[in-house]
């Protein structure tokens, strides 16, 4: 029973921070960014973050940045929105997820544009 607690609660802050994103008024948050998933803790004590964003992976450190600074806004709006005992502490994380499926992609164009099939062999 407590897992589902956390996974409604986990899905809940994922809609609120959303929300709050559009108040946030760091530049590094302006860009097109997601909130892939939460993980919250049995206890409710912590939530992992999970943030994608749209561009490299310079960019993606930079949202990260921006995230670690405006933290403590972001849970004093949180905890105000869901006015629960206690709000969970939040841990910012990047969800590589979006710049891997990317790597793959360009990967797979390289060794289309460059002939290399990928079957090892030559035909003469």
């Amino acid at each position: 029973m407590a897992g589902y607690r956390a996974e409604r609660l986990g899905d809940e802050i994922m809609a609120q921070i959303a929300e709050i994103l559009r108040s946030v008024k760091d530049p590094r948050l302006q860009g097109i960014i997601s909130i892939t998933r939460v993980e919250v803790t049995a206890d409710t004590k912590y939530a992992k973050v999970f943030v994608s964003a749209l561009g490299d992976e310079d960019n993606l450190n930079e949202v990260m940045k921006g995230f670690r600074s405006s933290a403590g806004y972001i849970r004093r709006e949180l905890a105000r929105k869901l006015q629960l005992r206690h709000t969970p502490e939040l841990n910012f994380v990047p969800d590589a997820g979006i710049l891997r499926g990317r790597r793959t992609l360009d990967l797979m164009n390289d060794m289309k544009e460059s002939g290399d099939n990928g079957s090892g062999s030559d035909k003469e």
